[in-house]
Parts: C-alpha cells; structure tokens; sequence
C-alpha cells in the first residue's frame, strides 16, 4: 500500500459541516458520536422502538390485554353516553364481564350462586343474553345500560 501524502496538513483543512464547526480546523474539531455515527444511532433507535413494540404485543397477547382494553372502552363509552333508557327500562341486577379462561367459575359457580339467591339476583351474561347478529360493542354497552351494576371478573 502506497502512502498518501497530504499537503498543509493539518493547518489548511477546515470544517464545512456541520454548520456549527464550519470553519473550524479539522484536528480542533470535536463531534459528538450521534453526530459522527447519525445512520448508526437513528437504526439502533428503530430497533429498539420495534423490539418495545414487540414486547408490547407479545404480552398483550399472553395477557389477554386487547380484551381488557375492549371491554375498559366499551365500559367507558357506556359511562359517558347519555342515559338512553329510563330507570323503568333495566333489565338486569347486574352486567358481567368475563374473559374465556374465567368462564367456567363465572357461569358454573358465580351465576348459580347468584341466580339461585334469595331474592334472585337477574344477571347478563354474553354466551345467554346478546342479541345474536348485533355488533357486540353495541350489545355491552346496550347490555351496560340496562343493567344496574357492571362487575368484572
């Protein structure tokens, strides 16, 4: 390998970029490593964006989280609606929310204990009670208003 020689170094040689050592000699010259590695720092900051994204999903999965947040909003979008029904329109003592894995207890358990109650207690459940063919956020939130109680499992 040859030997590259260069001229006035390093005197003459001075900074164009960026604008705040343009200028500058090169050997003064200090870069941050954000700005000497930009492609580096913008790629790690991606990856570790999608691997937080995919932590995310992953446990939103194990954890049933997407379910939890349909049934908080459609909870909460029953909350803030106007009372559509009158205090004469509800139906039921009580609207319960469960997830698959707490059916068993819910419907074997809580619901016979409940129903069987002296006086009964007149429960929703979504597997009896939702009208078949209607979106099932508007059956909650129908189901939420024409109950006097919501309770989560």
């Amino acid at each position: 390998a040859l030997g590259r020689v260069l001229v006035d170094w390093p005197d003459d040689y001075r900074c164009d970029s960026p604008s705040h050592v343009r200028g500058q000699r090169v050997q003064d010259a200090r870069l941050s490593l954000s700005e000497c590695h930009r492609a580096a720092v913008v790629s790690a900051a991606c990856c570790a964006l999608f691997l937080l994204l995919l932590l995310t999903g992953v446990l939103c999965h194990r954890f049933h989280g997407l379910w939890y947040m349909k049934m908080m909003w459609a909870w909460l979008q029953a909350k803030r609606k106007p009372r559509k029904a009158p205090r004469r329109d509800i139906c039921y003592d009580a609207f319960v929310s469960y997830s698959e894995r707490d059916s068993y207890w819910v419907e074997n358990l809580m619901v016979q204990e409940l129903e069987h109650f002296n006086p009964p207690f007149k429960l929703c459940l979504h597997k009896r009670d939702f009208i078949p063919g209607k979106w099932i956020i508007d059956n909650i939130i129908d189901s939420i208003e024409k109950s006097h109680k919501t309770i989560f499992v």
